[in-house]
């Protein structure tokens, strides 16, 4: 049944205060389980009397639940199952009425229960009508079955109500709680196997046997799951472990997770997948998505596929606006491997995409109805909820990017419309840069492509690029460290200008003239700073003569020495190289002005920049730091020496940094005991 109580929730099925019950978790925490799930399994996945099990069930959801307050929309849920509830109740008179629901709903549609009855003595016979919602005159409803799989329900797999690995609690059903687990013990093993991982009998051995000795340590009457999974663990993981185990928290795995470990969790979630029958009534979606496919010429297998498709031709241009729909809505079996290059210097008019048809890939579709019963409406809802949503205009403008990718073109048109309204009072400077990267690429795609422009672009991204100036020069802070996302946008800025036609030259000159003062502002971040250098450097004219590079290098000399210091110079360095790569590698002295700075600091000093110079030094590619090792050889007079000796640290720079800490607190510790020897002191010096 519908109801508003409902509206706007992506996921209808979450137990999500189960996570949040403090009550519960205290429990747990008390009773020395990681989480709601162990404590889950050692409470009633054990064999039990049923009557006693149900006696337990209800004082386990009584003290779940307590007097806590509906979180959320739960309380209108609520709201809504107790009516249902007391229709059928007054439904069924003097009969009984099953109510299927969570247990954390349980006390409180009990409660419901029973003032219903009460209700029903007093008033007997009145009845009551049936609680269903209306129903907007223009919508369109309908329930459609989704065939679903043991992955799909795995909460591991990131499904917020489904239980944890659902083959084991299969096995446990089919074979019993004695057998269950001991089969799937041996089932992780041969799956192990089967990926190629060498799991000797003597291993099984051990897992077995530590899985019992953990089952007699638990007072478990039978083996339980976590018995299981941390005998697994214990006897095959050689090595130490870069976290926690991964069934002790739920969501997806991390991708930090061991192998080995992952392949356990994949083998007890199974593989089971559930069919429909093939006259189950199917949404209009699902068929006009493969008519699409098919009618683009892609033609989708169960085995994985490459496909090619250019932009420039008619056929490929679909097929990129079909796939690009696919991807919008999430669709599994559809990945972009590689977009298109719209650069000027490097186009490249063709995408690569891998294509396959999944067993997800149909329930996804059937999912995604929601949102039309085409595809290019389906995509076009998708699009525009995103953007409705959207917290600044770069994720407008992403949205009008999908729009755009997706062949919508009254979505990119309002896309525009909105970024216009809302640029002028866009705080962030990383999300306007962010806007003029997807506003920049819409351009050049309408250039190289010859599509048919959009009227507003050119007045909205010269918009953006007037608040982008504005937010640039009015961001502050001497010592803030390196925002990558700021140094981006001055870059998004620069590359505007590269762009702009030749009778911009009051917009260059405006750029410039702001460079120029955040290039020698003592309150601008240090690596935006960096960043004005790079672009006056980088925009100066070529072919001037060196007089013209002579005065750029001396001023990026001068501002260099300004800002040598420690704890910002690093910073400095990743805003200018960022901008400036090329030319800092070109131009030998501002390679002997950085070296001088970084070899006058002091030990402490220089171990305070370290971080952030390797930081800025990883903008150089391997070629162009070997380039830079060789000036640097040169200035110091050491020409024929290898220059790979100074990119081959015999150390790493972390751990001599962690080193020199340690010495310094040991050090310190030994000053307030009065044992250091003054020979070895600096601070102490020696008395002739």
């Amino acid at each position: 049944m519908r109801d508003p109580a409902f509206d706007g929730e992506e996921n209808r099925y979450s137990d999500r205060h189960v996570r949040a019950s403090d009550r519960l978790g205290e429990t747990a925490t008390t009773l020395g389980f990681e989480d709601t799930d162990a404590l889950w399994d050692h409470l009633f996945e054990q064999p039990r009397d049923l009557a006693l099990l149900t006696h337990d069930l209800s004082r386990y959801f009584e003290a779940l639940r307590a007097d806590e307050a509906p979180r959320g929309g739960d309380g209108e849920r609520e709201a809504f199952m107790s009516a249902y509830v007391e229709w059928a109740l007054a439904e069924a008179g003097d009969g009984d009425v099953l109510v299927v629901c969570g247990g954390f709903h349980e006390p409180a549609l009990l409660r419901t229960a029973a003032h219903a009855r009460a209700r029903a003595t007093v008033h007997a016979g009145a009845g009551s009508a049936r609680p269903v919602a209306p129903v907007p005159s223009e919508a369109r409803i309908g329930t459609y079955l989704v065939p679903f799989s043991f992955r799909r329900l795995d909460s591991f797999a990131g499904y917020a109500s489904g239980m944890p690995q659902p083959a084991f609690y299969q096995a446990v059903w089919e074979r019993g709680a004695d057998d269950a687990a001991e089969a799937m013990l041996f089932e992780a093993i041969r799956h192990l196997r089967a990926k190629r991982q060498r799991v000797s009998p003597a291993d099984a051995i051990a897992a077995s046997t530590l899985a019992h000795g953990l089952r007699a340590l638990r007072g478990h009457a039978a083996l339980a799951r976590l018995d299981v999974l941390d005998a697994l663990a214990g006897a095959l993981v050689k090595e130490a472990l870069n976290g926690p185990l991964p069934w002790t928290r739920r969501g997806p795995l991390s991708p930090r997770t061991e192998p080995i470990l992952a392949e356990i969790v994949h083998a007890f979630a199974g593989s089971r997948v559930g069919t429909l029958d093939p006259a189950t009534p199917r949404p209009p979606l699902l068929d006009d998505a493969l008519a699409e496919l098919e009618a683009a010429g892609v033609q989708l297998a169960r085995v994985s596929a490459r496909l090619k498709v250019r932009l420039d031709e008619p056929g490929g241009a679909r097929a990129s606006t079909t796939l690009h729909r696919l991807r919008t809505l999430a669709i599994p079996g559809f990945v972009l491997v590689r977009g298109a290059n719209l650069s000027r210097t490097a186009t490249d008019l063709s995408e690569e995409w891998s294509i396959v048809h999944l067993l997800e890939t149909d329930p996804a579709l059937i999912e995604a109805s929601i949102y039309g019963a085409t595809l290019e409406g389906a995509a076009s809802a998708r699009i525009e909820e995103t953007a409705r949503d959207a917290p600044d205009v770069g994720a407008i403008a992403d949205a009008l990017a999908l729009a755009a990718a997706c062949g919508l073109r009254t979505l990119t048109e309002r896309g525009l419309a909105d970024i216009a309204a809302r640029v002028g009072a866009e705080p962030s400077f990383a999300a306007l840069g962010r806007a003029l990267r997807k506003l920049l690429a819409l351009r050049r795609g309408e250039l190289v492509l010859g599509a048919t422009g959009h009227a507003e672009l050119p007045r909205v991204l010269e918009t953006c690029f007037d608040r982008g100036l504005w937010l640039f020069e009015g961001t502050a802070g001497p010592t803030a460290p390196l925002d990558l996302a700021h140094v981006d946008a001055v870059s998004a800025l620069r590359e505007v200008l590269r762009e702009t036609d030749d009778d911009a030259e009051a917009l260059t000159t405006r750029a410039l003239e702001c460079c120029s003062r955040r290039a020698v502002d003592p309150e601008a971040p240090p690596a935006l700073r960096g960043a004005a250098l790079g672009v006056l450097w980088s925009m100066a004219p070529h072919g001037d003569g060196d007089a013209v590079h002579e005065d750029h290098a001396a001023r990026a000399i001068a501002v260099l020495r300004a800002v040598a210091r420690p704890a910002t110079f690093g910073d400095f360095l990743g805003g200018l190289f960022a901008l400036a790569r090329a030319e800092v590698v070109r131009d030998r002295s501002i390679v002997a002005t950085i070296d001088a700075s970084v070899t006058g600091f002091l030990r402490e000093d220089f171990l305070i920049a370290l971080p952030a110079l390797r930081q800025a030094f990883s903008y150089f590619p391997p070629r162009e730091r070997l380039a830079i090792a060789e000036s640097v050889l040169a200035i110091g007079g050491h020409a024929g020496h290898d220059p790979m000796a100074l990119l081959r640290a015999p150390v790493d720079a972390e751990l001599v940094r962690r080193a020199a800490a340690l010495e310094g607190a040991a050090l310190a510790l030994a000053r307030r005991f009065g044992l250091t020897d003054p020979l070895d002191d600096p601070e102490q010096g020696v008395t002739p």
